[in-house]
């Protein structure tokens, strides 16, 4: 799927000054990191018909890391809240989650492979919930209806489900601490993204699921205590 050379620029610029602007005015590192793994997944996952939307998804996403904070750490998920809120703002705005085919299916499960090697199994245990939860559900959809098998595994070979599992909701900053955390929110964001999906049709449905579920989050930390991940160039505010 070609992206438009100025969508690149327009997500890139607003982000990265955002980032800068924000931790300058704070006095915290620049911390870029955080904002280029943002930046990819709107390119990767929103479309528009006008480069300024993508600049207001990128410039939300950021900005509500610093605006929206709730015991020393962001609330929203920075590029699903971003993504979210422009699909809510504008019909010129959307999100096909067949838009990378099944072609390169293959290549991304093995690029969420490699960032379960990179980050370690614990830290993913949110990708991986979800993946496992979700087929599940569409595959017991799918005998329950008498489909054919072929129509659940077409289902599941869209590249947007594994952009979504591996590079926005493997997120460590706004996933819970624990483990067992890991595992309730990743299979919660499951069960009510394939409800919205299958039962009220609403396209989009795991964007929605995970924006409407970072509430849980916190709860689930209050039980399940664990570590918060801190990015390396971090060292006073989750950025």
């Amino acid at each position: 799927m070609h992206i438009p050379l100025s969508h690149v620029a327009a997500a890139f610029s607003v982000a990265l000054l955002t980032q800068l602007a924000f931790t300058r005015y704070y006095q915290l590192p620049a911390n870029l990191l955080s904002s280029i793994n943002s930046i990819m997944s709107i390119l990767l996952l929103l479309h528009a018909s006008r480069w300024y939307w993508i600049a207001i998804a990128s410039f939300i996403a950021i900005s509500s890391k610093f605006l929206i904070r709730y015991q020393n750490r962001h609330v929203f998920n920075p590029s699903n809240i971003g993504i979210v809120a422009v699909l809510l703002l504008t019909s010129s705005a959307w999100a096909a989650p067949g838009q990378w085919g099944q072609a390169l299916w293959f290549t991304l499960l093995l690029s969420g492979s490699g960032l379960i090697a990179l980050l370690g199994l614990p830290r993913m245990l949110t990708s991986i919930s979800f993946l496992v939860v979700f087929s599940g559900l569409t595959f017991l959809r799918a005998l329950w209806l008498g489909d054919p098998l072929a129509i659940p595994l077409h289902q599941l070979q869209s590249g947007a489900v594994l952009i979504f599992s591996f590079f926005m909701l493997s997120d460590p900053i706004t996933t819970p601490n624990s483990n067992p955390g890991r595992l309730i929110f990743g299979s919660w964001v499951a069960v009510l993204g394939w409800i919205l999906q299958y039962q009220f049709y609403i396209p989009n449905a795991f964007l929605y699921a995970l924006a409407a579920s970072m509430p849980l989050v916190f709860v689930v930390n209050h039980y399940y205590h664990g570590q918060s991940y801190h990015w390396q160039s971090q060292q006073h505010v989750n950025t």
